[in-house]
């Protein structure tokens, strides 16, 4: 009994010197040195190089013990890629024309440690083809700042002002949208509908189109809408009113009508916005359906929303000065 004790306190003293050898040992993984960022160089194509216009800036980041490093753009956007020291990192800016940006580089070494750097890239987005030709036609040109007027066609022939069919209705009458009322200039002669002068203005160095409109004093107000305008009634009538400044941008319109009757792009003019007649505050976005040198066919509908698409205003534009050959054309 005796031994057995003897045996059994070794075995207990055995246990806690390893214990004991075990809580003394200490693992050292040594100092840890965030990354190390030695440039950073942001290469935009220049004029004349395929490249350029595409939005596309490559990042050449320089640098040691980089696992992996963010991109955050400038525009809201942040992209991860992974450091080897030769490839370069691709960031496509969409916003179109000449924008400078500030982007912020985050370089993320062994760890978790990071090292950061910030700076500016400037870049040229151009537009797509048939927006740039769309650009144009409106106000004249896309390589200088430039303005077009415009006016509704308001001659003999009808379809410059009427009601069509929307909705997912489809031309039925020989090709003709505007067959449920169309009047001739004859037939409805209002002075302020047809005296507005609407302007388009290209800005070169934003690559932005605005629009502006000379009421000449009073503008067109549908009778859905004049009850809610100071000084309105219950019929459609001129209401003194300028329409203020307004941006206006090309869209996809989303059509659901027959590629040969329209262009699938709308003009969509921001704020309060209107061409020529006013028929309420949510009708903002006007469907190109055919667009030249001197006529531009728009449709809107009566209201801006899903459950009231069965009927719409067919409006048809005339440039003020008429060009037989302005040099643009839609791509095919």
């Amino acid at each position: 009994m005796k031994n057995f004790k003897y045996i059994y306190s070794i075995g207990v003293l055995s246990l806690l010197f390893t214990i004991w050898s075990c809580q003394e040992e200490e693992f050292e993984f040594g100092e840890l040195s965030a990354p190390k960022i030695n440039s950073v160089t942001a290469n935009v194509a220049s004029q004349g190089d395929p490249d350029y216009g595409t939005g596309n800036v490559f990042f050449d980041l320089q640098g040691e013990d980089i696992i992996t490093y963010i991109v955050y753009t400038g525009d809201g956007r942040s992209e991860t890629f992974r450091f080897d020291g030769n490839s370069q990192a691709m960031i496509n800016y969409a916003a179109p024309g000449i924008n400078t940006y500030t982007y912020t580089i985050i370089a993320v070494g062994i760890a978790g440690t990071t090292s950061s750097t910030t700076g500016e890239v400037t870049v040229f987005t151009d537009l797509d083809d048939t927006t740039k030709a769309i650009f144009g036609l409106l106000a004249g040109s896309t390589t200088a700042d430039s303005s077009k007027v415009w006016k509704l066609d308001a001659g003999d022939e009808p379809g410059f002002y009427g009601v069509g069919p929307g909705g997912s209705n489809v031309p039925v009458n020989e090709g003709d949208l505007v067959f449920w009322w169309a009047p001739t200039s004859a037939d409805f002669n209002e002075d302020c509908l047809f005296n507005d002068e609407l302007t388009f203005h290209f800005n070169l160095e934003n690559f932005t189109l605005s629009m502006s409109t000379d009421s000449m004093g009073d503008t067109w107000y549908h009778d859905d809408y004049t009850p809610g305008i100071p000084g309105g009634s219950d019929t459609a009538e001129c209401i003194e009113n300028m329409p203020p400044a307004i941006s206006a941008a090309i869209v996809n319109a989303n059509s659901e009508l027959l590629p040969e009757f329209t262009t699938d792009k709308a003009i969509e003019l921001g704020g309060d916005g209107f061409m020529g007649l006013y028929i309420g505050n949510a009708a903002r976005r006007y469907e190109i359906l055919s667009i030249d040198c001197n006529l531009v066919a728009l449709r809107i509908f009566f209201f801006d929303d899903d459950e009231n698409r069965e009927n719409a205003w067919y409006l048809r534009f005339r440039a003020v000065e008429d060009a037989t050959d302005c040099g643009i054309t839609l791509p095919n």
